[in-house]
């Protein structure tokens, strides 16, 4: 369904059959009047797109409503045709004062998504920030990292919040917290910021850490900042760095470099509990007292943070080459001769460091490049074989399941995309 008239909302009836009918017209329901509301939420990100579930979620449940919403972006304004709307209530997430002001002269019921701009007067329902840092900081905590640092965005109430708890959390544990802060901006400015230049003082920050570091970036985007800065200045992630971001932005999580592990907000949770909210308050009720805050429903792992930390270079710079160059076919050969150093002496590092050998480790890496090909794709098991650097299909079947316990068709049945279970029954054999 596509919005044909510009600058107008998309309208519609969601009725419990979580199908979107067109309607010129709003009728009432056995439940009485049927209310029209309005959703100013950006579609553009993974977190906007998960309230919208959350919303449909409830009105399913408890609809049907007649809804306006439209495509917008995070910064966009408030959309033009809301001045002269004629509904029964709003949920926002618009980061400006005009929404407030014109809020104010409709006069109708509004729930507040918005984390910024506080005090509009609406009932708001927000993030955990404090749970969200604590999260962070625990995480990386378990992984024996003792160097820690934050990277927020200054006078953002949300990054604050969450970069002031991490630091709390680290330093109750005996441990100190470097922060970069960068420069204070307004909302239009941090849209549209040099990203090049800044990338650039994140690098000479990251090159004076000492190392190795856990570092939580107070947002995924802001994260993935982080780790092209540590291509900059040829810092191994998660060897020598390890990066956590917040929100579990699919794109961002996915693209980054390695892929970025993140703290995964409960989205869905939030937009429920703001669709009835303003059920309640366009029935009559009182709006809440307090504002009510969503905790995080946990830390997506992945390959920045998958490592315990490495204090010995050596072993730091044998783990990256590793990481790197696994899949290509490499051996513990390929290694030594990548470190300088000779077999006895290597395998009592890495025994004393990270307690496998160099072997265990180069076919660990290739295990885990199996599983997520298995997991995310249609590839035959011979084009899996030969991406993740094995030479026969039976051996990375007999590997993986020593490893893990499954076979390569259950594998991808227990834990693959409808696309990969698909796959494993047309052309995998239960090896």
């Amino acid at each position: 369904m596509t919005n044909k008239s510009p600058g107008r909302p998309i309208c519609g009836i969601f009725d419990q059959g979580a199908t979107l009918k067109q309607s010129a017209q709003v009728e009432p329901t056995s439940r009485g009047k049927l209310f029209r509301v309005a959703l100013i939420i950006e579609t553009s990100t993974s977190f906007g797109r998960r309230l919208f579930s959350g919303i449909a979620a409830y009105i399913r449940e408890n609809g049907p409503w007649f809804v306006d919403f439209g495509e917008r972006s995070v910064y966009d304004p408030v959309p033009p045709w809301l001045k002269k709307w004629g509904g029964d209530g709003i949920i926002s997430r618009v980061p400006s004062p005009e929404i407030g002001r014109l809020v104010a002269k409709l006069g109708v019921p509004v729930v507040d998504l918005n984390e910024q701009l506080r005090g509009l007067g609406a009932p708001l329902i927000s993030n955990d920030h404090v749970t969200i840092g604590r999260l962070a900081a625990e995480h990386l905590l378990q992984r024996g990292f003792t160097r820690f640092g934050n990277i927020g965005h200054p006078g953002f109430f949300w990054a604050d919040k969450r970069c002031e708890e991490f630091a709390r959390t680290v330093r109750a544990a005996g441990h100190s917290c470097e922060e970069f802060r960068g420069k204070a901006e307004d909302l239009r400015a941090l849209s549209q910021r040099s990203w090049g230049m800044e990338t650039d003082d994140v690098a000479r920050w990251v090159s004076g850490l000492s190392k190795p570091v856990g570092i939580m970036a107070c947002d995924d985007f802001r994260a993935v900042q982080l780790l092209a800065a540590c291509v900059l200045d040829d810092v191994a992630v998660p060897e020598q760095v390890a990066v956590i971001g917040v929100g579990d932005d699919d794109v961002a999580c996915e693209l980054a470099n390695p892929p970025l592990s993140s703290v995964m907000l409960n989205a869905r949770r939030m937009g429920y509990e703001a669709a009835a909210l303003l059920d309640r308050l366009m029935r009559g009720e009182s709006p809440p007292e307090q504002e009510l805050r969503i905790p995080p429903l946990g830390v997506v792992t992945r390959q920045s943070t998958d490592l315990t930390a490495i204090a010995d270079p050596v072993v730091a710079k044998a783990m990256r080459f590793i990481r790197e160059h696994a899949c290509e076919g490499i051996n513990v050969e390929d290694v030594l001769r990548h470190v300088l150093m000779s077999r006895t002496a290597l395998q009592d590092h890495f025994r004393n460091t990270v307690k496998r050998s160099i072997h265990d480790v180069i076919v660990d890496t290739r295990i885990r490049r199996v599983t997520e090909m298995l997991a995310a794709g249609i590839l035959s098991l011979a084009d899996i074989t030969e991406r993740a650097g094995f030479k026969h299909v039976e051996y990375m079947s007999n590997v993986l399941k020593k490893r893990t316990g499954w076979t390569p068709a259950r594998y991808r049945r227990e834990y693959g995309s409808p696309a990969a279970k698909v796959a494993s029954r047309h052309f995998l054999k239960d090896r």
